[in-house]
């Protein structure tokens, strides 16, 4: 069996799954193209080469001929080629060309879904012969907020690479957010550990829930909120806020707070990280608020801390997996010390949805 013949068999079933779920029209463009993929190949015709294939779902995972053409090593005018190729063998036009740009059509959206199950299982292929070979053994890329790095994490890592010395473990440390989704769906890391974002997740993620973590007024002992039993919103805009910078969650939870309550405040320092901000807090510059993931036992004793949840909510914090990608026996030993109650939640090996790559925007077309 040649690597296209692998390819269709591979994919037979989302052929079945595409024609249940779409409409009339969508299943006779599935019907069109699949009609087409038998007949390359099973019947002595000229045979379309995997290389083709490879080089679709690049331009189209990348928008750009250009950029595609460097992943791949390919200069533009060879994967222009290698197009037009591939759509005279399949006998369906995959984009429309527009000048000097290209517009994916409905034909290509659904080979982008076929090839791109085929394309992910390509890039799993490494981890699953780890396991294959020894499941204490590969690696284990993790990113994760400030906050989770520095109070969760330690006692996990010092625990992991002592159980499984043979795992390359890497831990890199988040001061901004809404990165750690991107580096999960970019596969830069494994798995990424933050805050739940407040828009839904991209379709190529899943987010696990982990935990809900309280919002914190953090005061010095002497500072005036203090002596309070029961603080409302006005009350903190009376005073400058130590607060940590932008771009991260909480950050925009308690600017939408503000907005929201229609009550002005005013910032008296900005820092990424989180041991800064209560030194400044302690000092007297105003006060603070934090996840009670970062409070310590310490703090209790060192500041007045009031539950401002009434106030700002909760915070969920949880893992971000890439929709497809295979979960790794370092992973699942990894996720087993961190929350073995989120393993049973680990999503199931399933294709990767068009809607991260170039759906209908034009994409630069040279040659």
């Amino acid at each position: 069996m040649n690597s296209f013949h692998l390819i269709y068999e591979y994919n037979s079933i989302i052929y079945r799954t595409v024609l249940i779920r779409h409409s009339v029209e969508e299943r006779l463009l599935v019907a069109r193209v699949a009609k087409n993929l038998r007949g390359v190949g099973w019947q002595g015709r000229s045979r379309m080469e995997l290389n083709q294939l490879l080089s679709f779902f690049e331009i189209v995972k990348t928008g750009s001929f250009s950029k595609a053409s460097e992943n791949v090593y390919r200069s533009p005018s060879a994967l222009s080629h290698q197009i037009t190729k591939l759509e005279k063998e399949l006998k369906i036009k995959l984009f429309e060309r527009l000048g000097k740009t290209v517009k994916l059509r409905e034909e290509g959206k659904f080979l982008y879904d076929i090839i791109g199950t085929f394309v992910n299982d390509l890039e799993n292929l490494k981890k699953i012969y780890e396991d294959i070979r020894d499941c204490a053994s590969g690696s284990l890329t993790i990113a994760a907020t400030s906050g989770v790095t520095r109070y969760v994490l330690p006692a996990i890592i010092a625990k992991f690479v002592d159980q499984y010395p043979k795992i390359k473990c890497k831990l890199i440390t988040s001061h901004i957010t809404r990165e750690i989704p991107s580096m999960v769906s970019d596969d830069h890391v494994d798995l990424g550990i933050g805050p739940n974002p407040s828009q839904p997740c991209p379709q190529d993620l899943v987010f696990l829930f982990w935990k809900s973590f309280d919002r914190i007024l953090l005061v010095a002992r002497n500072h005036p909120l203090a002596k309070k039993r029961r603080i409302e919103l006005p009350e903190i805009a009376k005073h400058p806020l130590v607060l940590p910078r932008g771009g991260i969650t909480i950050r925009k939870n308690i600017e939408e707070t503000f907005v929201q309550g229609k009550v002005s405040y005013e910032i008296a320092m900005e820092m990424d990280i989180v041991e800064n901000i209560k030194k400044y807090v302690e000092m007297g510059f105003g006060p603070s608020i934090l996840s009670s993931l970062c409070i310590t036992p310490e703090d209790k004793k060192t500041f007045a801390l009031f539950n401002v949840n009434h106030i700002f909510g909760k915070g969920d914090y949880g893992i971000y997996l890439r929709r497809g990608k295979y979960v790794s026996a370092a992973m699942k030993q990894f996720i087993t010390l961190f929350a073995p109650e989120l393993l049973v939640k680990l999503p199931p090996h399933t294709p990767l949805p068009l809607s991260n790559a170039m759906t209908v925007g034009s994409v630069r077309h040279y040659g």
